[in-house]
């Protein structure tokens, strides 16, 4: 009866709860736990000492992690096994009003999806290497006379990278480019940026903080200018596309991978979103409205694994 009293006092905490449905779901570790959570890594490890302790679960290491999992009911005390079965039925019913279920589905996405030569993670939710990819395929395509090869500063595309964040998708283009200028508001993701582009030792990237809405360049000055992942963080989508237009030369283009419209209320307050994505027909009225020639515009299908859908568009500055 002891033994019992204790699990179920440990059980009343809402945390713990939180961890055991998310455990039982799949193995996690430490870290991965934090980033759903939103608690401190002192915290978590703290929670799942005392589960531990309780041996309501177990670790098993995989390389430098170790990962939690929920304790086979036959190595618990016989009095526990009928309260075990009773708690592994309810977790998985439970409510999820912090959203932890869409936030590991995330985080489960990003294990798998690992990039092999990049040796990134993309952290913005829909952000994939697959829809990179289809959109630099568009880029390529379109613009193969002025490009020579892949080699750094080779290509004679001035380009801009609207919202570049941490400098991961700033980095590819620089290998086709003459020049890329990556632009984010947030001056210490540049900071981050920029150590990136100096161990990398590229000579053909610039940074600017700046808002994507009001920028400080010049009129007809850019050949490409990129939103990836980044009018969502806008107040004014439309603003940004204006500006867009009016830094490129005749002729230049604007390439945009967006999320498609989604109901995930979660990433306004965990990651800054303004808008919870577009309709294709709402982005391609906003191009057209900021005096772009739309070239291309499509909903990629869902991958596995993936809660968003992508947009690419493709406009020329006529």
């Amino acid at each position: 009866m002891s033994i019992i009293a204790q699990v179920l006092r440990l059980l009343g905490d809402e945390t713990r709860l939180r961890i055991l449905i998310l455990i039982s779901q799949t193995p996690l570790n430490v870290s991965e736990l934090t980033s759903i959570i939103g608690m401190a890594q002192s915290g978590i490890s703290r929670h799942l000492s005392h589960l531990k302790k309780m041996k309501l679960i177990q670790e098993h290491k995989e390389g430098i992690w170790a990962y939690y999992q929920l304790t086979q009911k036959e190595s618990l005390d016989d009095d526990l096994h009928l309260l075990w079965d009773f708690l592994r039925d309810q977790l998985s019913s439970m409510k999820d009003p912090n959203n932890d279920r869409v936030r590991l589905h995330e985080i489960l996405r990003q294990r798998e999806g690992k990039p092999g030569g990049l040796n990134e993670q993309l952290l913005e939710p829909g952000q994939s290497w697959y829809a990179w990819s289809c959109l630099l395929g568009v880029l390529l395509g379109q613009n193969g006379e002025k490009k020579s090869g892949f080699d750094s500063g080779t290509s004679e595309l001035e380009i801009i990278d609207l919202g570049c964040g941490d400098g991961t998708l700033t980095v590819e283009m620089a290998k086709f480019a003459k020049h890329v200028t990556g632009v984010d508001i947030n001056p210490d993701i540049l900071a981050m940026a920029r150590q990136r582009i100096d161990r990398l030792g590229m000579k053909n990237v610039s940074f600017l903080v700046e808002d994507a809405s009001n920028l400080s360049l010049t009129s007809d000055s850019l050949d490409v200018v990129f939103f990836s992942q980044s009018l969502h963080h806008l107040e004014n989508p439309q603003k940004g596309l204006h500006e867009a237009t009016r830094i490129l030369r005749p002729g230049g283009q604007v390439l945009i991978m967006e999320l498609a419209s989604h109901k995930e209320e979660w990433v306004i307050e965990k990651l800054g979103h303004k808008w919870l994505g577009f309709e294709k027909e709402y982005l391609m009225e906003c191009m057209h409205n900021s005096g772009l020639k739309i070239l291309s515009s499509e909903v990629l299908p869902y991958r596995r694994k993936e809660l968003f859908q992508i947009i690419l568009s493709v406009g020329s500055k006529t």
